[in-house]
C-alpha cells in the first residue's frame, strides 16, 4: 500500500470502522431489550458481550499473523464480509445460546479486519504520522458511536432490537465492493518462507481460557458466591492459564504472545494503559445505559439520545488529540485525559440518584467524554508509536487483545458491581469509583512518557 494517499486508504477502510463501533454500541443499547427478551439476567445477557470480546482476544494474533502471510487486503476484505454474515445471524438467533453463537461469528470476523486495516492505514500513514492515523481511526469510530444509540434507539422502539444489527450488512456490502475496486492488491509482509512456523494454537487456547476463566469467576461470583467451587476454579484457573502463556512464549520464535515486542519502546506502557482506558470504556458505557433504561426509565431511544454526549465529545476530541500527540507528545494528552475521567466520574457519583438529572448529566458526562477523547486513542498510538513497521500487523492485534481483556475484566466487574449493589443508583455510584480509579491510574502511568519529536537518536526500544 502506497503511502502517496494516505486520506483516500482511510476512506475506503472507514465502512469497517463504522460497522464495528455501531455493532458495539448497538449492543449496549440492546442489553436491556435483549434481556427481556429472553428472559434472562444480566450475568448471562453479559455473555453477549463477553463471547464477543474472547473470541476477538482469542483470534486476533492468528489473524494477524494471516493477514501479514496471505495479504491484508484479503484478509481485510473477507473479515468484513463475515461480520456481516455474523450480524445477520444475530438478528434471527431464536435463543440466548444462538445469540452467543452469532456473536463468535461477528468477532471472528472483526479479527480478521481489524489488524489488516490497521497495519493498511499505519504502513499507508507512515511512522511520524500514526498517532494521527490512529486518533482518526477512532474518531471515526467515536463518531460511528453516535449512530449506534441513536439511531439504533429509535429502530428499537419502532421494531425491536433485532433489527438494529441490520445496519452492519449494507455497510458491509458497500465495504467490500468498494474494497475490492480500490485498494490495491499486496504482496504478503511474511518476512519468512513457506516454511515459516504456524500460529501458537496452543497459546491462543491458552488466551481463551485464562480470559473466559476470569470474566465467569467475576460475572458469577454474586450467584455463585465468593467462595463456591466454580468461582474459586475460575479464579484459579486464570492467571494460571495466563501465566503458562507467558512461559510458553519464552523464546519461541511463533508464540502468540510475542514477548519480543515488549523491548519496544513504551509498547509495554501503551499496552498497559489500553487495557486501563479503552478496556474501561465498555464497563462504564454498561453502567450509563443500565442508569438510563433503568433507574430512570428511559426509553432505548432517548437513551441513546442521552448517552450520544459520550462519542459526540470524544469522537472529534480523537481526532484532534491524535495529530496533537504526533506533533507534542502523548503524555500532554493522555495526562489531563486521565484526570478529566476522575473528575467527570467523580462529580456523576457524588450527585447521581433515582430521579433523571440532565443538569447533572450532561456536564459531568461531558468531562468524561472529553477525557475519553484525550486518551483513548492516543494509548494505542503510544503502544505502536515506535513498532518497526514490519511487525504493525502483530503489534496492532496484541494491543487490541490488551483493550479487548480489559473489555471483559471491566464488563464483567461493572455487572458485578451493579447486581450486587443494593440498588442501581448505588451500582452506578460503585462503577463511577471505579472509573475515578481507572483515570488516575493512567494519569500516573503516562507521566513518565516522552515521545516529542526529537527526544531519543534510538526510538525502537526502551
Amino acid at each position: 500500500m502506497s503511502a502517496a494517499s494516505p486520506w483516500r486508504t482511510y476512506a475506503l477502510l472507514a465502512g469497517s470502522v463504522v460497522a464495528a463501533s455501531m455493532n458495539y454500541s448497538v449492543t449496549f443499547v440492546s442489553f436491556g431489550e435483549i434481556e427481556r427478551d429472553f428472559g434472562a439476567g444480566p450475568a448471562a445477557t453479559s455473555w453477549v458481550l463477553n463471547a464477543f470480546a474472547i473470541t476477538l482476544t482469542a483470534l486476533l494474533v492468528p489473524c494477524g499473523w494471516m493477514s501479514d502471510r496471505y495479504g491484508r487486503r484479503r484478509m481485510f476484505l473477507a473479515g468484513v464480509t463475515l461480520l456481516g454474515a455474523g450480524s445477520v445471524l444475530v438478528a434471527v438467533a431464536p435463543t440466548l445460546p444462538l445469540l452467543v453463537a452469532a456473536r463468535v461469528v461477528q468477532a471472528a470476523g472483526l479479527a480478521l479486519e481489524g489488524p489488516a486495516a490497521m497495519a493498511i492505514l499505519l504502513a499507508a500513514f507512515g511512522e511520524e504520522r500514526r498517532s494521527t492515523a490512529v486518533g482518526a481511526f477512532g474518531g471515526l469510530g467515536g463518531i460511528s458511536l453516535i449512530l449506534g444509540p441513536v439511531v439504533g434507539g429509535l429502530v428499537i422502539d419502532a421494531v425491536g432490537w433485532r433489527w438494529t444489527y441490520g445496519f452492519n450488512t449494507p455497510i458491509a456490502l458497500v465495504t467490500v465492493v468498494l474494497g475490492l475496486l480500490y485498494l490495491p492488491a499486496d504482496p504478503p509482509a511474511d518476512r519468512g518462507d513457506d516454511g515459516s512456523p504456524r500460529p501458537d494454537l496452543l497459546g491462543a487456547l491458552l488466551m481463551v481460557v485464562g480470559a473466559a476463566a476470569l470474566a465467569t469467576g467475576i460475572v458469577q461470583a454474586e450467584s455463585w458466591g465468593w467462595t463456591s467451587p466454580g468461582t474459586v476454579a475460575s479464579l484459579f484457573a486464570a492467571p494460571l492459564a495466563l501465566g503458562l502463556l507467558v512461559l510458553r512464549s519464552v523464546d519461541r520464535p511463533s508464540a502468540i504472545l510475542d514477548l519480543t515486542l515488549y523491548r519496544v519502546r513504551y509498547f509495554p506502557r501503551g499496552n498497559l494503559l489500553g487495557f486501563l482506558v479503552a478496556g474501561n470504556f465498555a464497563g462504564t458505557y454498561l453502567a450509563l445505559i443500565t442508569l438510563l433504561t433503568g433507574a430512570w426509565a428511559m426509553s432505548p431511544s432517548r437513551a441513546g439520545a442521552t448517552l450520544a454526549i459520550v462519542p459526540l465529545i470524544g469522537g472529534p476530541m480523537s481526532f484532534v488529540s491524535g495529530r496533537l500527540a504526533d506533533r507534542y507528545g502523548h503524555r500532554r494528552l493522555i495526562v489531563p485525559g486521565g484526570l478529566a475521567m476522575v473528575v467527570g466520574a467523580l462529580a456523576f457519583r457524588s450527585g447521581v440518584g433515582d430521579e433523571v438529572d440532565l443538569a447533572l448529566w450532561f456536564p459531568t458526562i461531558a468531562v468524561y467524554a472529553l477525557g475519553i477523547g484525550l486518551a483513548h486513542a492516543n494509548c494505542a498510538s503510544l503502544a505502536l508509536r515506535y513498532v518497526p513497521s514490519g511487525s504493525l500487523g502483530q503489534a496492532g492485534a496484541t494491543n487490541r487483545i490488551m483493550h479487548e481483556v480489559g473489555t471483559v475484566v471491566s464488563v464483567a466487574v461493572a455487572v458485578a458491581l451493579l447486581v450486587g449493589a443494593a440498588d442501581p443508583v448505588e451500582g452506578v455510584r460503585r462503577v463511577m469509583l471505579m472509573l475515578a480509579f481507572v483515570g488516575l491510574a493512567s494519569a500516573m502511568i503516562a507521566a513518565g512518557v516522552d515521545t516529542r519529536p526529537g527526544t531519543t537518536s534510538s526510538p525502537a526500544r526502551r
